[in-house]
């Protein structure tokens, strides 16, 4: 039981905004505080779609904290998760195709749609 207590607060602590992360083992990769303004709900559950395949489906706010941070942000969570050899579930392969599915899928989400063309 203390194992899980142990990988929740681990998994915790990879999602929380990226301020919250050791600056010098990010600043190696990129901006330190691109993703402070994603919060740790939104986070926890990107985090456990994209690494852990569980479902989740972000909400329109979690999509805007998204993509308000940016595809490169996004990126370096993944990088950094992936090179810190953190569990996931499947191949490196599967853990790039959930996080570009997870980032494409909010870009259509908040993609204001075209009115329909009216009627002759």
């Amino acid at each position: 039981m203390a194992t899980l207590k142990n990988l929740s607060a681990l998994m915790i602590l990879l999602v929380v905004p990226v301020a919250l992360l050791p600056k010098a083992t990010f600043a190696k990769v990129g901006n330190p505080d691109c993703g402070k303004g994603i919060r740790s709900d939104c986070g926890s559950g990107l985090f456990q779609f994209i690494f852990l395949a569980d479902t989740f489906t972000p909400t329109n706010e979690c999509c805007r904290e998204l993509l308000k941070a940016g595809k490169n942000c996004h990126n370096q969570f993944v990088e950094l998760s992936i090179s810190s050899h953190k569990p996931i579930k499947g191949t490196k392969s599967d853990v790039y195709r959930r996080s570009n599915e997870t980032w494409n899928n909010c870009v259509v989400a908040l993609s204001p749609v075209s009115p329909p063309e009216p009627a002759h």
